[in-house]
């Protein structure tokens, strides 16, 4: 039998008598035999620092810099990213995490969208040529496709580029770029469905954030990595990619290496090992992650393009 116990946030992990003490902000949350950390950036990197386990530490180190997104003014993170630009050999190349911004906004009447053969609108769809926008999904029509007569919320995400030049304190976006911001995403969505200037009508409510560690923009490219000698694994979709069926192929892969492992006679604990030494390389995909078995590899065209997701 398995138990879950959520909500839950382990704060810190240590070793005791060949076993792993688990504390959610010092509060005993019990002894283990093998230590799974599905996550990756800056939370899992605070959380290997002081575990003793170096192997993974490794591959799941950010670049410093990361760090200072909580703490810095906006004026002073941007001349740091300028500074790291200029002079990258300062950075520390590790795992390097994408910067998507989110916006949520909810539309009096339904959106002018393009029908598709089928006479059918799309509920999401990859937007292509626009900085400011990679994807737009409908969620009114994904979560209620027969209600009508009822505002329409979508989802907006922009682009990694945009993103990387828009950065700033995820936790306190200041005012002035979460305006900006907005109006160049909706700006984006008025040049992708091909109106034009000023005659996308106004949202009724809009939210924006942004998604500071995004996605890794690179991975060892294993289904999952495990340190035997520390009996302690990562799995994610971000080791072969990003996307759902990643993430499940990665969760299965580590279950049965560990299985393996504990089963065998551990005379030889390093043939276990896997993925602590590999090098990262660049992740291939959409802004937003991984979809396969989705063929969207459409010519390139001078002008906005949508491609439905459906």
């Amino acid at each position: 039998m398995i138990k879950v116990l959520r909500p839950c946030w382990i704060s810190k992990l240590e070793p005791f008598n060949g076993l792993w003490r688990l504390f959610e902000n010092e509060k005993p949350r019990g002894e283990y035999d093998a230590v799974v950390i599905a996550h990756n950036g800056k939370c899992a990197n605070r959380l290997l620092s002081t575990s003793g386990l170096p192997l993974l530490t490794k591959q799941m180190k950010v670049p410093w810099f990361y760090y200072c997104n909580n703490f810095l003014t906006h004026e002073a993170y941007i001349l740091l990213f300028l500074l790291l630009t200029k002079f990258p050999a300062v950075n520390d190349q590790r795992l390097e995490l994408s910067s998507v911004w989110a916006l949520l906004a909810a539309f009096e009447d339904p959106l002018p969208i393009p029908l598709l053969d089928s006479n059918a609108a799309f509920e999401g769809a990859f937007v292509r040529d626009v900085d400011s926008l990679s994807w737009m999904g409908n969620n009114t029509r994904k979560l209620f496709p027969m209600q009508t007569g009822a505002p329409e919320c979508w989802t907006f995400f922009s682009t990694a580029a945009y993103g990387k030049r828009n950065k700033v304190p995820q936790e306190n976006i200041p005012k002035l770029t979460a305006e900006k911001v907005k109006e160049d995403m909706l700006g984006g969505v008025e040049h992708a469905l091909g109106l034009s200037e000023g005659s996308l009508q106004q949202p009724i409510y809009t939210r924006v954030q942004l998604w500071g560690a995004a996605l890794p923009m690179n991975t060892p490219g294993v289904p999952c990595i495990f340190d035997p000698l520390g009996r302690a694994g990562i799995c994610g979709d971000w080791l072969t990619g990003s996307s759902i069926e990643a993430a499940v192929l990665s969760g299965m892969s580590l279950a049965n290496h560990i299985a393996d492992y504990f089963v065998s006679t551990q005379d030889r604990p390093e043939e276990f090992a896997i993925g602590v030494h590999d090098d990262l390389n660049a992740v291939e995909g959409h802004d937003i992650g991984q979809f396969p078995g989705l063929d969207t590899q459409t010519p390139q065209v001078a002008e906005a393009q949508l491609t439905p997701s459906i």
